[in-house]
Parts: structure tokens; sequence; C-alpha cells
């Protein structure tokens, strides 16, 4: 586990994202760039702390994430994070 996912601090949204993300779900971005979990609108600045704290990577970094059946999975540090956070389903 890297240094800096143990000191990320998470809201619970956050981490429902994140699990929901772990468990196959992709965040896509719509032409108003809203961000959408499944049916589930979301806060842009929800999406802007995952990206910007590098918790979510783009599917397929070649196309752009608005791109139709592209958006945002989990990465490596998100999975990390979310496993320092301490939470159990």
């Amino acid at each position: 586990m890297s240094v800096t996912a143990a000191f990320i601090k998470l809201t619970k949204l956050q981490i429902e994202v994140l699990q929901a993300l772990e468990d196959g779900q992709l965040i896509t971005i719509d032409n108003t760039n809203m961000p959408w979990l499944g049916d589930r609108a979301l806060q842009a600045q929800t999406r802007y702390f995952l990206t910007e704290k590098r918790l979510v990577t783009r599917k397929d970094p070649e196309r752009s994430v608005a791109a139709q059946g592209n958006g945002f999975t989990i990465s490596k540090k998100g999975i990390e994070t979310l496993a320092a956070q301490g939470n159990k389903r």
C-alpha cells in the first residue's frame, strides 16, 4: 500500500462510488460534462476529487472520456485507498 493512500480521507459518498467502481460499474460523462454512475448523477466535485487524487482512471486512455462506452474505473491507488479506509461491506 502506498503511504499516500492511507492519508486520503474519503466521505461516505466517495467510498460508495469507489465500491461501485470496484464492483465493475463505470462513471460515464454525458454531453453536458455531467458525471453519472449508472443512472445516478454525481456532483462534478466528486469526479474532480477522485481524478485529482488519481483514485480513478480512464477505462480506455486513448479515447475521450466522453466517448461512447468509455468512462472512469477505479485505479490501483483507489483500491488501496478504499482498503485503507477499513470499510467492510
